[in-house]
This record gives structure tokens, C-alpha cells and sequence, in this order.
């Protein structure tokens, strides 16, 4: 089990019903050519805890920032959204989630799309 994995199962499936394909969810980056609405998901920090005994903890803490991109803001908005009501409320792999302050907007002006950028703490169990 690993953050990347489970980011992907779980946006997916907000993808496939927004899109209509589970193909546009995609590591890091925005692939050439790709087609619009897209999720984009990386890992981005979080806080790293040890126990005074010198022992790691079962869960590890990530900084989760999920972006959100499409041809029309209204688009944009409700699809980032649903990430943030899917991630906070339907993450079962993860043992906690909160938001990390409002969403962002953002614009792409050379392709022309819409863009919605925000950040997520999840623990997720690894031991």
C-alpha cells in the first residue's frame, strides 16, 4: 500500500463520473495532449514523527495537493469539490484526512483552462 496508490483509487472513480473515463487522473504532472477535466494528484511534504522509545509510528502524515483542471471554472469548481467531499469524507484507506485551507484558483492562459489547486493532510497506516 502505498499514498500514490490509494490517491489513485480513490480519485478515480470522481474522474470516471465527472469525465466519463478513469484515464484522466494522473502522478504529478498533466501529460501532453490531455484531454479536459483532469485530476492531478502529488505528494508535496507532511510531518514526519518518531516516538521518544526510537520507534516509527504505524501511520506515516502526508501534505496531499490535488488539482483540478477543466475548460470552465464553474467545470473546475464542482469537480474540486467532489475531490475535497471524497478525500475528507469517503478516504477509508486512510486513517485520518482534513483540509489544509481553502482551494486556490488558478488559470492557464496558453491552453486556457481553469484550475482549482488544493492541499490535504491523510494519515495513512504503513506498518
Amino acid at each position: 500500500m502505498s499514498i500514490e496508490s490509494e490517491l489513485f483509487t480513490l480519485l478515480k472513480d470522481i474522474a470516471a463520473i465527472k469525465a466519463g473515463s478513469i484515464s484522466r487522473v494522473y502522478p504529478r504532472v498533466t501529460p501532453d495532449n490531455a484531454t479536459f477535466p483532469l485530476i492531478i494528484y502529488q505528494v508535496v511534504g507532511g510531518q514526519a514523527y518518531d516516538y521518544l522509545e526510537r520507534k516509527l509510528p504505524d501511520c506515516e502524515h502526508y501534505r496531499v495537493q490535488i488539482s483540478c483542471w477543466s475548460k470552465d471554472a464553474d467545470t473546475t469548481r464542482a469537480l474540486a469539490l467532489a475531490v475535497r467531499e471524497k478525500v475528507v469524507e469517503d478516504g477509508t484507506a486512510f486513517a485520518a484526512a482534513e483540509t489544509l485551507g481553502q482551494a486556490v484558483d488558478d488559470y492557464e492562459d496558453a491552453q486556457k483552462i481553469y484550475g482549482s489547486r488544493q492541499d490535504f493532510g491523510v494519515w495513512l497506516k504503513v506498518r
